[in-house]
């Protein structure tokens, strides 16, 4: 349909408002409603093909409002026609009410990859982040003989499919890690009896040849984080220094993280890294690095070594930790550094871990200059997260439980709260959610300490992982005897 102008609206007889005014009604109306505007009038109904008007919505209802998009995959709106801004912003919507209804709709569920062998476990799931959000990365460990099995699966398809596989069965096995950007042609990295970077052939037809090495660094050591050419890593031994890896072409060692004030054998939990600076989370402390080698004071052979820039301590010890930047449409348009949600379950003196989960925010610094070099004087975060909730989750002595959080702010969890659906019971399983914000409010109405959205509930001890893609709307879920459920909410 061709776009009627500005002007012949203006002049029109049958309705002289203003066009701009028009825009600023309907963007403060629900998309039900403005669909059913559509068919009031010819008027109305070319107004509402207009392309920009569908850019303004897109924006304000979708965009601003930090919604995921499904199927947009980081694409240009300005070469996307009105029908398909629509389209996606129609989408993003009906994704956002169904995900963050208390009982969610899955729109399909399939079960698949159940392995021969006896005793294997799913013991990590993630997604890949971008590449169309299709991929999903899992490690499957099995006990006698002892071996793990590396698969990315397609799971855009009716049956998800194994387009990747790779078997680790000699020597150590210390993990693997996902790189947090779908730009880099290092994709994972797995640490065995030496540290691989691996990136995936999507379009081989052998499975088993899909894997391609593309550097190596020998030596056994932790592997904690990938982020495009950059990896970091910590010894197990000796210090236990957390080293900062450039991967290009050769890999070599650019710079040591050294905390003296604590025991370097405390483990790192989590990390994360952006523009030359670095939050590293211990067992204890949540420690601030800058990344840019300098010289040491004192001339010692090895890497430059930074020290930490500011730290704050906990009061108890952290169980598991997940940490991820939530994505804020203004902060982004401001070049500020996003907030960062940190989901954590303290531990205990007792065998089983603390019963609730604790929200905290690492809030940006309003007197951090970007572009400006990182210091003690321009932290891009506030040194002292801030509390901003505490979630109810109880977990029963040895049964599974799994967290996992998205870049918009969902938190996803396997618990042992069955008791509202199934009654008092020594077994059961919750896949349970929460929308989180960085100041604890969020645009569903939640309140209180509960879950705020129940994914699924069954009758036994089955689920042991769990990973989220909050931009296709996928859910998977991995089991104690080796298989994965995929569930879809778009």
């Amino acid at each position: 349909m061709d776009e009627i102008s500005i002007g012949s609206w203006d002049h029109s007889p049958s309705f002289p408002i203003p066009l701009d005014i028009l825009f600023d009604v309907i963007q403060h109306l629900p998309i039900q409603s403005i669909l059913v505007l559509r068919q009031t009038s010819k008027s109305f109904y070319a107004v509402t093909h207009l392309r920009s008007l569908w850019a303004l919505l897109l924006r304000t209802l979708v965009q601003e409002q930090n919604i995921p998009i499904p199927n947009f995959d980081e694409k240009s709106l300005d070469c996307l026609s009105a029908f398909e801004l629509e389209r996606l912003a129609c989408c993003a919507l009906a994704l956002r009410n169904n995900w963050t209804n208390p009982d969610p709709d899955a729109k399909r569920e399939v079960d698949f990859y159940k392995p021969t062998e006896p005793d294997s476990r799913i013991i990590f799931m993630e997604f890949l982040p971008g590449r169309g959000n299709r991929w999903l990365i899992s490690v499957t460990m099995t006990a006698h003989p002892r071996k793990y099995v590396i698969q990315c699966w397609d799971v855009a398809i009716v049956q998800p499919v194994c387009i990747a596989e790779l078997t680790h069965m000699e020597g150590p096995y210390g993990g693997v890690i996902i790189n947090d950007d779908p730009s880099s042609p290092a994709i994972i990295a797995m640490q065995s009896a030496l540290t691989e970077i691996l990136t995936i052939d999507f379009e081989e037809e052998d499975p088993e040849s899909a894997f391609v090495p593309l550097s190596t660094i020998d030596g056994i050591r932790e592997i904690h984080l990938l982020s495009g050419n950059t990896l970091v890593t910590r010894r197990p031994e000796n210090g236990g220094e957390v080293s900062v890896w450039d991967i290009n072409d050769q890999p070599r060692e650019r710079i040591q993280l050294v905390n003296p004030s604590l025991s370097q054998n405390d483990r790192c939990q989590a990390m994360h890294l952006r523009d030359d600076y670095m939050v590293v989370v211990r067992q204890q402390t949540i420690e601030f690095y800058s990344t840019i080698p300098r010289p040491n004071v004192i001339a010692t052979p090895g890497a430059p070594i930074s020290y930490p820039l500011a730290q704050h301590s906990f009061q108890w010890r952290i169980e598991t930790i997940n940490m991820s930047e939530q994505v804020s449409w203004h902060a982004a348009r401001l070049h500020r550094p996003l907030p960062i949600n940190i989901i954590l379950r303290f531990g205990s003196i007792y065998p089983w871990p603390v019963n609730m989960l604790h929200h905290f925010v690492l809030t940006p610094n309003p007197a951090y200059v970007p572009g400006r070099e990182t210091s003690l004087y321009n932290l891009p975060y506030l040194a002292q997260p801030t509390p901003v909730q505490t979630i109810g989750s109880p977990v029963r002595l040895f049964t599974p439980s799994s967290v996992a959080l998205g870049r918009y702010g969902t938190a996803l969890w396997l618990d042992s709260h069955t008791e509202d659906w199934m009654g008092p019971s020594d077994h059961g399983q919750r896949l349970a959610g929460r929308i989180l914000t960085a100041t604890g409010e969020s645009s569903t109405s939640q309140h209180g300490s509960h879950a705020s959205i129940v994914f699924r509930v069954r009758d036994d001890d089955l689920w042991n992982k769990v990973a989220i893609d909050e931009e296709s709307g996928r859910i998977a879920v991995g089991y104690v005897n080796g298989s994965i459920t995929l569930l879809e909410y778009s």
